[in-house]
């Protein structure tokens, strides 16, 4: 069964239309790709150009906050090497939440993988220049921001704490506090807990 379809034109709404009729207007250009449309199951009215993009078989579902989303890590963030990849796979996610374990294996990790690319820089012979050190550096830099955001959003803070890190000292302790608090059993604006 076809739904009628109705058009506005000069701010008055025009139809019900059947859908022949409907395709005899847009042909003859009385309705062009800017002529505002709606059919049932639209969620408001659109240039034709967008509502022929626009299922019409049902209504659209409400847009999800980020407290009714589901926990966009890897099964295995919480273990030694899937933080590891969970990390580099969100490396741009700084919407949702992250656990206290899967911030400490990062930073074991990125200790680790420091203290090697330091090591294979002296053997080489590059000592303070270090290239693949500072290489390293630069490829994890934007997750390890990401993953601290995330993990001020799981205990229920903005990701804007995280500049208190210019602030020697008294910053950093305050910020090694916060990625050691737990995680904030209740959904939040940064979406449910996550898994663990």
């Amino acid at each position: 069964m076809s739904k009628d379809w109705y058009y506005a034109e000069e701010g008055t709404s025009k139809g019900p239309l059947s859908q022949t009729e409907f395709d005899r207007l847009v042909a003859n250009g009385t309705i062009r790709s800017n002529t505002l449309v709606w059919q049932e199951g639209m969620e408001d009215w659109l240039p034709l150009g967008n509502a022929a993009t626009q299922p019409t078989s049902e209504p659209m579902p409400p847009r999800a906050r980020y407290g009714d989303m589901e926990d966009p890590a890897r099964a295995d963030a919480n273990s030694f090497v899937g933080a590891l990849k969970d990390g580099f796979a969100r490396y741009v996610d700084f919407k949702t939440r992250s656990t206290r374990s899967q911030f400490w294996w990062w930073a074991l990790w990125s200790i680790l993988l420091g203290f090697g690319t330091s090591m294979l820089d002296v053997m080489a012979g590059m000592g303070d220049v270090g290239p693949l050190n500072s290489l390293l550096s630069l490829a994890m830099f934007l997750p390890s921001l990401a993953l601290a955001v995330r993990r001020l959003h799981d205990i229920g803070r903005s990701g804007w704490w995280y500049l208190m890190i210019f602030v020697p000292v008294i910053g950093w302790i305050v910020l090694i506090v916060f990625f050691c608090t737990a995680t904030q059993e209740e959904p939040n604006q940064w979406g449910n807990p996550p898994q663990r």
